[in-house]
């Protein structure tokens, strides 16, 4: 991804490795301004490269920063080109940039791999790449407590790698409208017992 991608608060989630109600609460607090992107009939917020690096960087400072020097450092980020090799300065700090870019880019280019595990139908849903096992699908089941080897067991077809790249993607990328269901056919015929095999059959 380019530094003139926009990411939603879910996406920025991932990159920044924090809870979406953390990214969110961080959204309502400032000094970060999110825009709106169309999506879906609706639209979700969202923010720019320079504000998702502002983002980052102030958890890794967090320590150091007092909520004043945090505005203080974003306003100092809004003037100033955020390079390689550059630093900031705002009152008595002065941040080099260079590690922090790096960081980032790399867990930018991470949601990108994430994006890459991922196919779409025809009807727009998501699938796992080279199959037609439905992400969000996989997802529900480990939502419901299904473990990664009872999925493996359930649809031998795919790696673990898949099953936890289908948990992340659906993380990032919630389904509207309506759930999977938390439980696989095969598990809640199981579950059912064999008396409601043989009524079926």
């Amino acid at each position: 991804m380019t530094r003139t991608s926009q990411f939603t608060a879910a996406e920025a989630a991932f990159v920044l490795g924090e809870p979406l109600r953390t990214v969110k609460k961080a959204l309502d607090a400032g000094p970060v301004r999110p825009l709106r992107l169309p999506r879906g009939g609706g639209s979700v917020r969202a923010i720019e490269w320079r504000d998702l690096f502002f983002l980052y960087a102030a958890r890794a400072l967090r320590d150091h920063l007092t909520p004043k020097a945090r505005w203080e450092f974003y306003e100092a980020l809004q003037q100033s080109p955020v390079e390689q090799n550059g630093e900031v300065q705002f009152g008595r700090f002065r941040i080099a940039l260079r590690d922090l870019i790096e960081e980032l880019e790399q867990r930018t280019t991470d949601l990108s791999v994430l994006a890459n595990a991922v196919e779409f139908r025809a009807d727009g849903e998501p699938v796992l790449s080279g199959t037609s096992v439905e992400v969000h699908r996989i997802s529900a089941l480990l939502g419901g407590g299904a473990s990664v080897e009872q999925i493996l067991e359930d649809y031998p077809s795919l790696l673990r790698q898949q099953v936890e790249a289908a948990q992340a993607y659906a993380e990032t990328y919630p389904k509207p409208g309506r759930p999977y269901p938390h439980t696989s056919v095969k598990r809640a015929l199981q579950g059912a017992g064999k008396e409601v095999l043989d009524e079926v059959l």
